[in-house]
Formats: structure tokens, C-alpha cells, sequence
């Protein structure tokens, strides 16, 4: 089932790293290569970015430079690298259940290189000048990536929890908000409220039996709510 808000809350934090960390070494990676940066600039921008103060035009390849790490990396390119971040991690939070692998880890890393593949392709892997550049900020990302999934799964356990679902033989399927989830195990928000029924049934219906951090609304209905508020089993009574 996944929960689109666990997924923001854990990505608020989770993109500002990953936003952060990228923008500074693009920054720290165009300084590291300035002499390079400054030739490519004048010569593919000769009418903005002169190599020199040139009579009729305000700036030159340093002020052009200079406009680029104060106002292009900073502002444009952390601003849509950490809204990507937090967009895949609200993705994240609604498909977690889907994601390949058994721990919070392995599906939050499955998720966070597909975000990083999906950046690639969208151009957002920051401001260089050469193909030498590009391969270094793109191993940073991919690098990156790593932290990005280990924050995501850390706080997104702390707001989500895990529920399993059981019927006996003849007892129906459960349906949470109409998904199917009969014989599985299902990730939800915490303190999070669903729709339950049974559909299917072969025998008349006995109620519901909870345990641990979940709750029924109406136990002896056969279409009620459910609270989510720790783990726990929600399971047809035999």
C-alpha cells in the first residue's frame, strides 16, 4: 500500500542531503577546473563572456563564472535537484510495498537509482564544461545516491508500519481501500486510517482479530475502518 506522506516526510530530509551535498561539489568541481572553465566560457560566449573587458559589453568569462556559482548552482539547480529528490521520494512512499528486496534498505536504494537514472536522462547532473566534468559529477551523484537511500529508509520505517493480513480457508479475501492484500504484508503511514471488508466469503462472518499496533472500528461488520498506529496482524476470525 506504501504512504505517499511517510515517503514526504522522510524525502524532506533525505532530498535537502542529497540536494545540498550535489550543489557543493559541482560548486567545489568548477573551481577545481576554473582555468578550463574560463576558456570554455569565452570561447562559446564570446558576446557575454569575453576573455577580457571588452568596450560595449558589461562582463567577462570571471564574471560570467562568478554568476554561475552564486546564482545558477545554488539557487536553479539546487532548487530542481531537491524537488526531483523529494518527488521520487513520495514515489518511494506510495510503491514501497512494490519495490524489489525484503528490507527498508535494498527497496529505498532499488528507488534511488531509478531517480538517479531518471535525472540522468532529464540533463540534471549539474553545470560542466567537458566530458571529464560530466563523469565526475555523475559518479558523484550515483555516490550519493547510497546516503540518500540509507536516510530514506531510516526515517521512513520511523514513519511508516508494516501490517500482515490472514484468513482462514473459506473466509474470504481482505480488501484494504479495495486492494486485495489477503496473505500479505502491507506498509501503511503511521497513525493512518483505512477502509477494510471481506469479499468472497464461503461461511457467515465471525469478525475480525487484531493484534499489536492495530485497531477495528467495528469488529463484527464486515466493511469497517482500520487504524494503523504500530505492526501488527489483522487476520478473518476462523
Amino acid at each position: 500500500m506504501g504512504s505517499a506522506l511517510a515517503g514526504a516526510k522522510a524525502g524532506s530530509v533525505a532530498a535537502l542531503y542529497f540536494a545540498g551535498s550535489t550543489t557543493l561539489f559541482n560548486v567545489l568541481l568548477l573551481l577545481t577546473f576554473k582555468s578550463d572553465v574560463l576558456t570554455y566560457l569565452s570561447q562559446n560566449f564570446p558576446s557575454t563572456c569575453p576573455s577580457v573587458a571588452t568596450s560595449g559589453i558589461s562582463g567577462t568569462a570571471d564574471t560570467c563564472f562568478t554568476e554561475i556559482l552564486e546564482g545558477d548552482i545554488p539557487i536553479t539547480d539546487f532548487v530542481r535537484v531537491g524537488v526531483i529528490a523529494l518527488i521520487f521520494a513520495v514515489i518511494i512512499g506510495v510503491y514501497f510495498d512494490y519495490l524489489p528486496g525484503k528490507k527498508y534498505v535494498v527497496r529505498t536504494l532499488a528507488g534511488s537509482a531509478i531517480m538517479v537514472i531518471s535525472m540522468l536522462f532529464l540533463g540534471l547532473n549539474g553545470v560542466e564544461t567537458d566530458q571529464l566534468q560530466v563523469i565526475l559529477m555523475v559518479a558523484f551523484q550515483c555516490g550519493s545516491s547510497l546516503p540518500y537511500a540509507l536516510v530514506m529508509a531510516r526515517l521512513f520505517r520511523r514513519f511508516s508500519r508494516e501490517v500482515q493480513f490472514s484468513a482462514p480457508d473459506g473466509g474470504g479475501k481482505i480488501f484494504v481501500d479495495k486492494r486485495n492484500v489477503t496473505g500479505k504484508t502491507r506498509t501503511f503511514g503511521l497513525n493512518s486510517s483505512h477502509s477494510i471488508e471481506v469479499a468472497g466469503s464461503e461461511r457467515s462472518f465471525r469478525g475480525w482479530l487484531v493484534s499489536g499496533g492495530v485497531t477495528v472500528k467495528e469488529p463484527k461488520q464486515q466493511k469497517t475502518a482500520m487504524r494503523v498506529a504500530g505492526d501488527g496482524l489483522l487476520r478473518i476470525a476462523p
